[in-house]
């Protein structure tokens, strides 16, 4: 048998009624203000953490970036050599027989070589659709800062297919055992010439890998330190140049000229 409650005592009066009502909407009031209070921790928490996750890939780009201005600068100093042995050897007609230098790192720090930038957390928060956890204001900041980022990567796929042509062509007047190091007594007038400028496109890419960096050094530093006015930012750019200045005359200094055989 089903076991029946009395109903609750009815209210018989409108003042009864309006009591018992308000008491209802009252308490509906109250949970839903929990579940919001609730839920805005939770996306106050969520909106920390992100922070936090981006700062600190931000810091490691900036590790990364100021690596990465030691190796663009010994790439930099060896082209600028082996464009004037290059020249050299044209205006001799070969008898500087000069021997193929190689890349020294006149500056190394970490010697780990160039390395790309972090995106990690910047790409995940996109594909959970996290952005809106951000200020509007860091979300414009982050957003100017991995866009950089963008261009940093087309550019070192620029980089990498000219200076594949380079070493393609390189190897065409190497030893077998020593496929990297062309003998550049091999090459005749027309071949130093198109060697020429093989070497000279990617002396382009590599400066162009440099003056993006220095770009994106800027702004990053900006956003680590909370700015996100363009004139701000903008100036930060410039104090990225004077600090990591792309000098060539004291590059192609760093590069001595190759001895003679």
């Amino acid at each position: 048998m089903l076991d029946v409650h009395p109903a609750h005592h009815a209210a018989t009066t409108r003042r009864e009624f309006f009591v018992h009502l308000a008491t209802i909407v009252l308490g509906l009031l109250i949970a839903i203000g929990l579940e919001q209070s609730v839920e805005a921790l939770h996306r106050l928490h969520q909106r920390h953490e992100l922070i936090a996750a981006l700062h600190s890939e931000a810091e490691d780009n900036r590790l990364r970036a100021i690596n990465n201005f030691d190796v663009f600068d010994d790439r930099i100093a060896w082209l600028l050599g082996l464009r004037r042995d290059i020249d050299a050897m044209i205006a001799t007609h070969g008898k500087a027989n000069l021997p193929y230098r190689i890349v020294k790192a006149i500056r190394p720090r970490w010697n780990l070589g160039e390395v790309p930038m972090a995106t990690a957390v910047w790409d995940t928060m996109k594909n959970n659709d996290r952005l809106t956890l951000l200020p509007d204001d860091l979300a414009r900041s982050y957003s100017g800062d991995y866009r950089q980022i963008e261009m940093i990567a087309e550019l070192r796929s620029d980089y990498t297919r000219v200076q594949e042509l380079q070493s393609a062509f390189e190897s065409r007047f190497a030893d077998i055992d020593t496929p990297a190091s062309p003998v550049l007594s091999r090459m005749s007038s027309a071949q130093l010439e198109e060697y020429a400028l093989l070497v000279s496109s990617t002396l382009q890419a590599v400066v162009q890998q440099r003056l993006r960096m220095t770009l994106f050094f800027g702004i990053n530093e900006a956003t680590l330190k909370g700015i996100s006015d363009l004139p701000s930012r903008t100036k930060e750019q410039s104090a990225a140049q004077l600090t990591y200045p792309l000098d060539f005359k004291s590059l192609a200094a760093r590069s001595d000229p190759a001895p003679a055989k």
